[in-house]
C-alpha cells in the first residue's frame, strides 16, 4: 500500500513540474535594447524568423552621446549581414561576429513561477505571464546569466535580462507584438547592399525559403 501511495505521489509531483512553453517562430515587435556596460541603446522595430535564423531591425542606436539609425538585415545560416546607414546612406556587408538570439524560453531553464504585469484584482487590469531562468556558457567559456518573461497565452517574448562578465548586463523590453511576418520581403536587402546580378536574383537569393519535406 505504502508503495502505490508513493509512486501515486511521485506522478503527481512530476505532473506539476512546469515545462516550457514554445514561442511562435515568427513574429514582429518594437523592441528596446540596453547595456550599461556597453554604455549602448537600441529601440526599433524587429521581424524575427526562428524557422530559418534571421532577423530585420530597423533600429535607432545610442552610444554614448552618438545617434545613428540604421536598417540591418542578418542570416545566421549564410552567416552574413547587409547594415544599411540611413545618415550616410551606404551599405556594408560584413560577417556576423555574434550568436543568434533564440527569444523562446530555454529547454533547461528553471521556473521561477507565474505573475501578473500589473494587477490580477480585476479582469483587464494585468497581464498574466511566466518567469524563467538559469544559467549557461557560451563556447567562448562566458558563463551567461538569464532571466526573461514570457506571457502565459501565447509564449510571446515581454521581457530578456542577461548578464556575463564579457558583456555585461543587457535588458530587452518587446511590445506591440504581431504574430507572422507582415511582408515576406522583409529579408531582401536594399538595392544599395547588393550586386546588380544579386539585385535580379533577389526573390530567389533571399526570398523565404521552401523547406524539402521528407519522403
Amino acid at each position: 500500500m505504502f508503495a502505490v501511495l508513493a509512486f501515486c505521489l511521485v506522478a503527481f509531483v512530476a505532473a506539476q513540474t512546469p515545462r516550457p512553453c514554445t514561442t511562435p517562430p515568427q513574429w514582429e515587435s518594437n523592441i528596446f535594447d540596453h547595456n550599461q556596460q556597453q554604455k549602448f541603446t537600441v529601440r526599433g522595430r524587429l521581424s524575427y524568423d526562428a524557422a530559418y535564423r534571421r532577423e530585420r531591425m530597423v533600429e535607432e542606436v545610442i552610444i554614448g552621446s552618438t545617434d545613428d539609425a540604421f536598417d540591418v538585415i542578418a542570416l545566421f545560416d549564410s552567416n552574413t549581414e547587409y547594415v544599411y546607414d540611413f545618415k550616410h546612406h551606404n551599405c556594408s556587408r560584413r560577417k556576423i561576429d555574434r550568436r543568434w538570439r533564440d527569444f523562446g524560453i530555454r529547454p533547461d531553464a528553471t521556473s521561477f513561477g507565474e505573475a501578473y504585469i500589473g494587477s490580477s484584482a480585476a479582469p483587464g487590469l494585468g497581464l498574466l505571464v511566466t518567469l524563467w531562468g538559469g544559467n549557461h556558457t557560451t563556447p567562448s567559456n562566458d558563463t551567461v546569466r538569464t532571466f526573461g518573461t514570457w506571457t502565459m497565452r501565447g509564449c510571446l517574448p515581454v521581457r530578456h535580462i542577461s548578464h556575463s562578465a564579457q558583456y555585461g548586463r543587457t535588458e530587452t523590453s518587446f511590445f506591440d507584438i504581431t504574430a507572422g511576418i507582415s511582408d515576406p520581403n522583409v529579408f531582401i536587402p536594399r538595392r544599395e547592399c547588393l550586386t546588380e546580378k544579386e539585385y535580379a536574383m533577389r526573390d530567389i537569393l533571399f526570398g523565404t525559403p521552401t523547406k524539402i519535406e521528407k519522403k
